[in-house]
């Protein structure tokens, strides 16, 4: 049951962690070997022998996913029957002990580019250079060919008032609005908003365009969350195709990547 889940899981993007009992001396309810697998939320499959050791294990977990980093956690009952409790050191006689090993099975991300004009296509570019996975849709079939989006995992033709038909998005889905109108970029941001999986959505546009597109969704009864950048990208001092590609994709990256805005360089003046 556990690796059904798991597998469905992958297949929506969702960040997860195996959990493993690598070692079990004494009384144990699950033996060496028994697995479960969890989501950062706190969802699971199988068991590693349930009550407080494996709520201590969900939440292990949470914390595995979120900082990517396997962990290890030895858990001991004192009496047979007795409350399970995390124990990092030796302890005498008792009534078991149990080692489990925790692996986080995190998705890459990807980006998914809802427009393939001069922005989006060198966007593309830099992501085969950054070997990040990306998705193109437009409805225009003759801009959207695979000689402009080397190493797209798919090229997208369909309506853009169709999106929920023709594209499938995950939790590791990061979308970007870059069509060829406001009209059709307010109707992909309408249509991404619902979708609360999604952890990212930008879209290119000066502040009075999107005042105006927020204004218009907001009066057909949608809702704006924080997972909306617009204008999308970091202030480098863009004005070029390339360099606005490069500002978009520097943002997801220190976003997925739980990166921050300072700079590496130190102050060698004083040393």
């Amino acid at each position: 049951m556990w690796l059904d889940r798991l597998v469905e899981w992958q297949a929506q993007g969702i960040p997860c962690a195996i959990v493993t009992i690598i070692d079990a001396q004494g009384f144990t309810p699950r033996k060496t070997g028994a697995k479960m697998v969890v989501t950062e939320d706190g969802r699971s499959a199988g068991s590693v022998g349930g009550g407080t050791s494996e709520q201590q294990c969900i939440e292990l977990a949470a914390k595995a996913i979120a900082h990517r980093t396997c962990l290890m956690q030895r858990f001991v009952s004192p009496v047979e029957g007795g409350e399970w409790m995390a124990e990092d050191r030796p302890l005498g006689a008792c009534g078991g002990t149990m080692t489990v090993f925790i692996e986080p099975i995190v998705p890459e991300p990807e980006l998914v580019i809802f427009g393939a004009g001069h922005i989006g296509q060198c966007l593309a570019r830099l992501c085969a250079v950054m070997e990040m996975s990306y998705r193109v849709y437009d409805d225009r079939p003759g801009i959207l060919i695979p000689d402009r989006f080397p190493g797209a995992g798919a090229l997208v033709c369909a309506p853009f008032d169709r999106i929920s038909e023709n594209i499938e998005l995950t939790a590791m889905s990061y979308c970007v609005i870059m069509t060829y109108g406001h009209d059709h970029d307010e109707v992909v941001l309408e249509q991404l908003l619902p979708c609360k999986e999604i952890p990212y959505i930008g879209m290119v546009g000066s502040p009075n365009k999107a005042r105006v597109l927020i204004e218009n969704i907001r009066g057909r009864g949608g809702e704006i969350d924080e997972r909306l950048y617009c204008p999308v990208g970091l202030s480098i001092g863009r004005n070029q195709p390339q360099e606005i590609a490069l500002s978009i994709l520097t943002e997801v990256v220190l976003l997925c990547r739980g990166g921050n805005l300072s700079h590496l360089r130190r102050d060698w003046t004083s040393t």
